[in-house]
């Protein structure tokens, strides 16, 4: 009996030794501790945009072209079709996105105050203005291909068929090739005569009045020249635009392929080992970024503490090449080529107004909002 009350006992200590408390510790959440909720947004980083207009001409060769030199005395008349494209210009623009490598979160009462562009880039601070939204730019390599055959219009002013003979009374005998060009080029003399005595007056007669002799005349120019098509060919052009998109690192670059072209395929895709390369090369403005570096910096120990950060663009000089030839240049911001520094704390507490550059992250204003609202 004596062991059972000890036993008891023993129990009933140990049991008061090892129990919880009852306190506000049993409501804690299991691994809330420590999390502070905000806004997430990015700073933006800068692309460049480079729109090349380009001219496709499509050559086909004559049907008699074989006869240029017997018939009309043209040597060296193409003998197949060929494609020919020329750049006829760019033009540089710059453009936007999130940078990967700067995204941040506002934190505590500014991050009810942000507001941010569709992409999320950080647009403004307290402020209600409407931020650009962003467009979608293709880029397309694809381009319709023109008809590999292109049929000439039968021009003679006789028929390409001879009339029969008399053992063939109601019959008519194809022309061969010969005859058909034959014909062609004894047209294209004719009409070379007729021009001439137009513009001489060589049968001595009154001329039409200023605009039918205009008319006349260019009208034998076309005839001559849809004539001479037979022999020699003829070319159509149509025009074509591009756009490549680049986005440079946070140094300098030399030599990087931009997209590359060719003289019979056009504007490709840099990966397109067939066409040469266009190049680009971006310089930066070292000293300009090393100074805004060195001022950046803050001595204050609450600086960042909201985790509201801008950026402070850099410049770079911009070149477009084609081997040694310069296509395009210009001198542009660049935001990675830049740094980033912290918002003051005193102006994130809801007194004032900041707004920024979506395309660089810069501060674009600071206004006092009593100020604005006295106004």
């Amino acid at each position: 009996m004596k062991t059972s009350i000890f036993t008891v006992i023993l129990f009933l200590f140990a049991s008061s030794l090892f129990a919880s408390p009852k306190d506000d510790k049993k409501k804690e959440v299991p691994g809330a501790a420590g999390i502070v909720e905000g806004v997430v947004y990015s700073l933006p980083e800068t692309g460049i945009r480079v729109k090349v207009k380009a001219t496709r001409e499509r050559f086909v060769h004559g049907p008699f072209q074989g006869y240029a030199q017997k018939m009309l005395g043209i040597d060296n008349a193409p003998v197949s079709d060929a494609d020919r494209w020329t750049i006829d210009g760019l033009t540089l623009e710059t453009f936007s996105q999130p940078d990967a490598d700067q995204v941040r979160k506002a934190l505590g009462q500014v991050a009810q105050l942000v507001s941010l562009t569709d992409a999320g880039i950080l647009a403004g601070i307290n402020t209600g203005a409407k931020s650009p939204e962003s467009a979608i730019q293709t880029q397309s390599f694809i381009v319709k291909e023109p008809e590999s055959r292109v049929n000439f219009t039968d021009l003679s002013i006789w028929s390409f068929y001879s009339s029969a003979d008399t053992t063939k009374r109601f019959k008519m005998v194809s022309k061969n090739p010969d005859q058909k060009a034959a014909e062609a080029a004894e047209t294209i003399f004719n009409l070379r005569n007729s021009r001439f005595a137009l513009l001489t007056n060589a049968n001595n007669e009154p001329l039409p009045d200023g605009k039918s002799f205009e008319i006349m005349r260019d009208e034998l120019s076309k005839m001559e020249e849809n004539y001479l098509a037979l022999f020699i060919g003829k070319s159509s052009k149509q025009s074509y635009e591009f756009s490549f998109d680049y986005i440079p690192n946070e140094k300098s670059a030399k030599g990087e392929v931009f997209f590359r072209f060719s003289d019979e395929r056009g504007a490709l895709p840099k990966t397109d080992l067939s066409g040469r390369p266009i190049v680009i090369d971006i310089n930066r403005n070292d000293e300009l970024a090393a100074k805004q570096s060195s001022l950046s910096s803050s001595a204050n120990p609450e600086a960042g503490k909201s985790g509201v950060f801008y950026r402070i663009p850099g410049m770079a000089e911009i070149r477009i090449l084609d081997g040694n030839k310069q296509l395009a240049a210009a001198r542009t911001p660049i935001a990675q080529f830049g740094t980033v520094a912290p918002v003051p704390e005193e102006l994130l507490d809801g007194s004032y107004k900041l707004e920024f550059y979506p395309t660089t992250g810069a501060i674009k204003s600071i206004v006092d909002s009593k100020t604005t609202e006295l106004k």
